[in-house]
């Protein structure tokens, strides 16, 4: 029995028996079947391009146990065939399942866990040349997260919480050992992120104006004596509902951060940013921004971490009953200093560059069918005399949605 088969029957598993399990249940279905063309398949400077088919499969539930616990579960496997790539046939999942549950009228626990096996996402380096394999760029990923939040009064109370989140690489030479740069140590791509947190809020105005102030903590590890980074950031913040339809929050710090390579670690600090507004000027028409700046786990061999800024944008527009149009745009910089190479290695400091622009028409043909077409363009690009990879690649697709 393949890996993959045994993470279906595993989902459909906890899918089944949760819902079976509730008081009260209301599930879901939308199936998502496209054909389309890639030019850049891998993602690489030498581009391969293929057409492909794909099936997407979306299966949510809410289930309510009792009046004090309810729980949500998601499910999402992608099955795509590509014409021209190898392997032919691939396959994803994307499995996420959240349970709260008041324990008191003053305590409230929220635990969740989020699997995914997915293809490479923004790894940077080109195959062979200390990238992951041209045919076999997937990875595991496991993100589980916990919090407690006690109500102090009327207005304000207390939030902990903490998470553990793993990668593996199917490429076991990528994910588990990779000498860079002539380096002598053992180490590779896999890692283990431990992350905790505390906040006090407060509501200054009810159901206007919320303030909040906290640490974080993140210490990302990576196999071997590769190395890793240790951060704490203090930060202050606020959520504020301007308008019935303009909402929006802020959080504001310092990140004070040690990273690590074989043998020696740098002491650096940065600023902490995390922004976002939701505007809905009618009914038909939504608008979404958000705004980052932190210290993030590295997307290459070369480096253990990098100063990250990202910008992203999303509109979504009914135009009439039965016709939407959305687009997504997004840009993430990436600074990775020297101080952050890994093994000590002398590399200089590179800047990458990573931007995004989706659109996507669907037409309505009656209320469980509707017709899509969508385009994709991405692009990298990176500093001069970087050893990071540049590329570029168009997706485009046609396809049938059934939603139940």
């Amino acid at each position: 029995m393949t890996k993959s088969t045994l993470h279906v029957l595993a989902a459909l598993s906890i899918v089944a028996g949760s819902s079976f399990a509730a008081k009260e249940r209301v599930v879901r279905f939308q199936n998502q079947v496209r054909v389309g063309f890639d030019d850049n398949i891998y993602k690489t400077p030498d581009k391969t391009s293929s057409a492909f088919i794909t099936d997407v499969i979306n299966l949510s539930a809410k289930m309510n146990f009792s009046s004090r616990t309810d729980a949500l579960l998601y499910w999402q496997p992608e099955f795509q065939y590509r014409f021209d790539a190898d392997p032919k046939f691939i396959t994803y999942q994307d499995l996420y399942a959240r349970l709260n549950h008041a324990v008191s009228q003053r305590t409230f626990l929220t635990l969740s866990d989020r699997f995914r096996y997915q293809q490479k996402e923004g790894q940077t380096e080109n195959p062979g040349a200390g990238g992951p394999s041209e045919y076999n760029q997937n990875y595991y990923e496991n993100e589980l997260l916990g919090a407690v939040d006690y109500t102090l009064n009327d207005v304000s109370g207390l939030r902990v919480g903490a998470g553990y989140e793993f990668r593996i690489w199917d490429d076991k030479t990528y994910g588990e050992w990779q000498g860079i740069s002539g380096g002598t140590s053992d180490g590779g791509n896999n890692y283990n992120l431990v992350s905790a947190d505390g906040s006090y809020y407060r509501q200054l105005k009810p159901n206007k104006t919320q303030v909040m102030a906290g640490v974080n903590y993140a210490g990302l590890a990576y196999e071997g004596d590769r190395g890793g980074y240790d951060a704490v950031t203090p930060m202050l913040g606020v959520d504020q509902n301007f308008t019935p339809n303009v909402t929006g929050f802020g959080r504001l710090g310092y990140s004070f951060t040690s990273v690590d390579n074989v043998g020696s670690s740098s002491d650096t600090s940065a600023p902490y940013l995390k922004a976002g507004v939701e505007v809905s000027p009618s009914a038909r028409t939504s608008v979404t921004t958000s705004l980052g700046y932190s210290l993030y786990r590295s997307e290459n061999s070369y480096y253990n971490a990098q100063d990250q800024l990202s910008l992203s944008l999303g509109v979504r527009h009914d135009i009439t009953a039965k016709i939407m149009l959305s687009g997504a745009f997004n840009y993430i910089y990436s600074n990775y200093k020297s101080d952050y190479v890994t093994y000590g290695a002398s590399l200089p400091d590179s800047k990458d560059s990573y931007i995004s622009l989706g659109l996507r028409a669907s037409y309505q043909l009656n209320r469980n069918n509707f017709l899509e077409l969508g385009y994709i363009y991405q692009n990298r690009m990176v500093s001069s005399g970087s050893p990071l990879s540049e590329w570029d690649s168009n997706r485009v697709d046609c396809g049938w949605r059934l939603r139940l």
